[in-house]
């Protein structure tokens, strides 16, 4: 969720809530300019999809993001919209460059999507109930005749919000059902007989928290591989095997080929004595 606001201050700075947010000199837009080089629908700001984009509705002037025509374009924490005359920053709420910012992470709010109260934001007390309606003796004061002069009764309650009806005369309504009396939900739409407004809770611990990777345990240990040995290889073969004997250099080997020999030399004189004799 982004937040806007006029470059030069003019208003507090507004929540972009809504899927679709109207630009224009037009009454009915969410967002209203006081600026002739505005047309009464000058463009349109559509959030989907984690997305936030502005798209121009075929102004007479055009829409400029950082200087640059654009007719349908990605907004992004920092750009400067120019409409017209009028310049509009992108701020993120996350950010807490400004004291309004910081608290919206701590509080629940009331951010209005009605047209009249274009887009303001109304922090609600964590310790007490806050009352609001058309009355200057309420906590948060709107002043409108559709209003009862104390309308309806906000009380945070752990993770939620309380919202009592005071008996006013045209009623409360959440997610446009009426309640006496009924727990809300961060992201709930309160409306207060013709205001609508956003309920946003605090962004909460859990919400904030890294997320770190657990170290997964018991995986089999990686097999080393062996380094490749460069001497030559010596095979193991059965002694019967032809061709693959290993020669004996040792010099008990030569000592046994020499008696060997011997043996030999004395059988063939045996023979040859015999056949002589004969």
């Amino acid at each position: 969720m982004l937040k806007i606001q006029f470059k030069d201050k003019r208003h507090p700075p507004l929540w972009v809530v809504e899927k679709l947010y109207n630009i224009g000199t037009a009454p009915d837009n969410q967002l209203i300019l006081s600026d002739e080089a505005v047309d009464p629908l000058h463009a349109r700001i559509i959030s989907g999809d984690d997305k936030t984009f502005i798209k121009d509705n075929n102004s007479s002037t055009g829409c400029f993001v950082n200087g640059q025509r654009v007719t349908n374009k990605e907004i992004l924490p920092g750009d400067i919209i120019r409409l017209g005359n009028t310049e509009i920053e992108v701020l993120d709420p996350a950010t807490p460059a400004a004291a309004e910012a910081s608290q919206a992470t701590t509080q629940w709010r009331l951010v209005s999507d009605s047209s009249w109260l274009a887009g303001q934001s109304f922090a609600i007390a964590n310790d007490k109930p806050v009352v609001v309606g058309r009355s200057t003796q309420c906590d948060i004061v709107i002043p409108g005749t559709h209003l009862s002069r104390q309308h309806a009764e906000l009380q945070v309650q752990g993770k939620y919000l309380r919202v009592k009806d005071l008996d006013s005369a045209n009623g409360t309504f959440i997610n446009e059902k009426r309640v006496e009396s009924a727990l809300a939900h961060s992201g709930d739409r309160l409306r207060l007989d013709v205001y609508t407004f956003r309920l946003v809770g605090p962004e909460t611990e859990e919400k904030n928290k890294t997320r770190v990777r657990q170290p997964i345990e018991n995986l089999a240990k990686p097999v080393e591989r062996r380094q490749t040995s460069h001497e030559p290889k010596r095979w193991k073969t059965r002694p019967t095997s032809p061709g693959n004997r290993t020669e004996t250099t040792s010099d008990e080997g030569r000592k046994s080929d020499k008696w060997l020999w011997l043996i030999l030399v004395l059988i063939a004189l045996g023979l040859a004595a015999t056949v002589y004799i004969i």
